[in-house]
């Protein structure tokens, strides 16, 4: 036994030789240098291990990104794409059938989904590549969450039911990305930084995650906890595919005219005088508009007069032929609620990752959705949550398993990539769109890349100087850029730098070596379409609504205690989710944040005037030093403002204040006036500090 120790330990020793070898050999060869490996104290294993541990982090995205922009629709043309019989009798409306019903609908759709797949690895190979190589950071660049549900679900909308096509959103994004460079390198990205209230940008983070965990409770690309309800718009869900009721759109003036010949079919009327209480509608339409005199044969005026179509084209009197398309969502029938087994295999999988992440466990997401979807692979009729065989709760399980079997294919970009319609860019609501992405983009982008320099900051002093900037800080944010171009051109909504990159960095990642690692994992992925388009949305489902959770982290920036500020957070967090809009919740919270900057404004000129307490220059100075700091003016602020604290990072520096952990008051929208401490008041911000709850090592 004490041999066999020996050997171990010899042979332990041995291998920690040669690998303190190798980072040394490789630390001062060219590679090293290109890399500065020792100039940030690091070396090839540890960058080696960091980027493997941050591509099982990342690696959830391939299939949550290509499930929920394959709900657009993408490039599927119903005229082509839809069975011929179903398309010749509800037109576009066929892409809502179901698999069964439409099964050539559903394998378009499938193919588009696995395009996706391949978009997605290889635009977030390339951008994580460019971001090694030429910005020598150590970070992953893929497609970002919440932009791409805004993409989808926004902007294209399901299955194409939005303000713009497919190809029009992805050309917004194309030329957002081309603005987004541009904007960096002539240096105003710090300009429309300042113009942006501190608030606002925790607020949008905070919503996005909000709206992300309503996607993920849904059924379409999540759990299907949350679904439909008729009285209350939504309620709890759960239930099998037997007993759900879905729901079908119809104006009022359609459904009186089917309810109406129906009833005249049925009860075979052939002749009537339309005196009935509810015929006051048909009376009109008939006798006065139409010029006839009772009795008239109401089942043949209906066939003739009523789903006939007019000489101008249109139906008359603008009745919907047939049912309206069905939608996706569905309500569920009484005492059927929560029975669904993969709901609850769902919910499994999402405990298991809160329980990792609580072990600190790095790959918590990626585990929860492989224990998910390997049940879910179990092809026999007893798994009551399998996704393969033709008992599956989500239509064509079969169809799914034979492309399961195929395992790894040459990865195919013909159904995304190229597909940028640049003609609606004369189209108002494609550059509503545009400008969206770049609002979410920058937000996103500039907090998301200062906080993993300086959590390498904090690992490596001074590695953020004093203004905060990081080497190579504009080739990062133009790297970014030129990504959502390459994304663009390849099908994929805009990229971004993703925030769980945190934990490679926390890892010992310090170098573009780590990015490197993590673009080669997305390149050997964008082979495999066939598995990740296998994951079931019951698994991508509780990690969309984790990631949403961990947005909600941005909340505790806000000055929750200022209701200048509170306001139009509060509105643009919840506005987001209610309005399935993160467009509509920005527009709101900015439309609230600039009354009560105008109103407070005038508030403050009045209490300056009567009160006599402050000078009218004190109070412009201090609603408008947001301007002073663009025009790099801040002297000013600092030389005539009293109590204003030069701001020179824009950074997460908070401070005690009114017993509620905020921003430092120079840093948010209409600072509070400090609270002036009272007789024998023994308070202080040690103690306020010690009732928070230390967030610093959430993800």
């Amino acid at each position: 036994m004490a041999e066999a120790t020996t050997k171990v330990k010899g042979f332990a020793e041995a291998w920690a030789e040669r690998k303190d070898r190798l980072n040394a050999t490789v630390n001062d060869s060219a590679f090293g240098r290109f890399f500065q490996m020792a100039a940030r104290n690091t070396n090839l294993t540890q960058e080696l291990r960091a980027g493997i541990v941050c591509f099982l982090t990342v690696a959830y995205i391939i299939p949550v990104n290509s499930g929920i922009l394959a709900d657009t629709g993408g490039s599927c043309d119903p005229a082509v794409s839809c069975n011929a019989e179903r398309y010749e009798m509800m037109g576009d409306l066929c892409k809502f059938d179901d698999p069964l019903t439409n099964p050539e609908w559903a394998q378009c759709i499938q193919e588009m989904k696995s395009n996706l797949i391949s978009a997605t690895c290889i635009a977030s190979a390339i951008g994580t590549f460019l971001m090694a190589f030429i910005a020598n950071f150590p970070v992953a660049v893929a497609p970002a969450m919440g932009v791409n549900a805004y993409f989808a679900y926004t902007v294209v909308g399901f299955m194409g039911t939005g303000r713009i096509s497919y190809d029009a959103a992805l050309a917004a994004a194309f030329v957002e990305g081309l603005i987004f460079v541009f904007i960096t390198v002539v240096g105003l990205r710090a300009v429309f930084m300042e113009l942006i209230p501190r608030n606002l940008l925790y607020a949008t983070a905070t919503g996005i995650g909000c709206f992300l965990a309503f996607i993920g409770l849904q059924k379409s690309e999540g759990l299907g906890i949350v679904t439909y309800d008729g009285a209350t718009l939504v309620t709890i869900g759960g239930c099998l595919p037997t007993e759900r009721v879905h729901m079908y759109s119809m104006s009022d003036d359609s459904a009186y005219w089917h309810d109406l010949c129906w009833r005249a079919w049925r009860d075979n009327l052939t002749s009537t005088d339309l005196s009935c209480g509810t015929c006051a509608k048909a009376r009109a339409y008939f006798f006065d508009d139409l010029g006839m005199a009772p009795p008239i044969d109401l089942v043949t005026a209906c066939q003739s007069d009523v789903f006939s179509f007019a000489p101008d084209g249109n139906i008359a009197p603008d009745v919907q032929l047939g049912l309206p398309a069905r939608s996706s969502n569905y309500g569920c029938l009484s005492g059927s609620k929560l029975r669904s087994a993969t709901m609850w295999l769902g919910i499994m999988g999402g405990m298991l990752m809160v329980l990792l992440m609580i072990r600190k466990f790095n790959a918590a997401i990626l585990t929860g959705i492989l224990f998910i979807t390997f049940i879910s692979w179990i092809p026999t009729d007893s798994n009551a949550a399998t996704y393969f065989t033709s008992h599956s709760e989500v239509p064509g399980g079969e169809q799914r398993y034979e492309y399961f079997l195929k395992g790894a294919t040459v990865p195919d970009v013909s159904m995304s990539g190229g597909k940028l319609d640049f003609g609606a860019l004369s189209n108002g609501e494609t550059w509503i769109a545009l400008i969206t992405f770049l609002y979410l983009d920058f937000m996103d982008a500039t907090s998301t890349m200062f906080a993993m320099a300086s959590l390498i900051h904090e690992r490596l002093p001074g590695f953020l100087d004093k203004k905060g900037a990081w080497p190579r800080q504009t080739l990062t944010m133009v790297v970014d850029g030129v990504s959502i171009v390459v994304g663009s051109c390849l099908g994929t909504s805009p990229l971004t730098v993703f925030a769980e990159s945190g934990v490679g960095i926390r890892e010992g990642g310090r170098t573009g070596v780590t990015a490197a690692v993590v673009a080669t994992g997305f390149a050997i992925s964008m082979f495999l379409a066939p598995i990740f388009a296998s994951i079931p949305p019951y698994a991508t489902g509780p990690a969309i609504i984790f990631v949403g959770a961990l947005m909600f982290e941005h909340a505790r920036h806000i000055n929750w205690l200022d209701t200048r500020t509170a306001i139009p957070s509060f509105i643009t967090i919840i506005i987001m989710p209610l309005t399935y809009s993160i467009a509509y919740g920005i527009i709101a919270g900015i439309i609230v944040q600039i009354f009560l900057w105008l109103f407070c404004w005038l508030l403050e000129y009045w209490d300056a005037l009567v009160k006599k307490d402050r000078t009218l220059r004190h109070v412009w100075l201090n609603n408008t030093d947001m301007f002073y700091r663009i025009l790099n003016k801040e002297d000013v602020l600092i030389a005539d403002l009293p109590g204003y604290k030069p701001r020179t990072v824009f950074d997460e520096r908070t401070e005690a204040s009114e017993d509620f952990h905020v921003e430092n008051p120079a840093h948010v929208a209409f600072p509070r006036k400090p609270k002036q401490p009272t007789e024998g008041d023994s308070s202080n911000s040690s103690n306020v500090d010690a009732k928070l709850v230390d967030m610093s090592n959430v993800v």
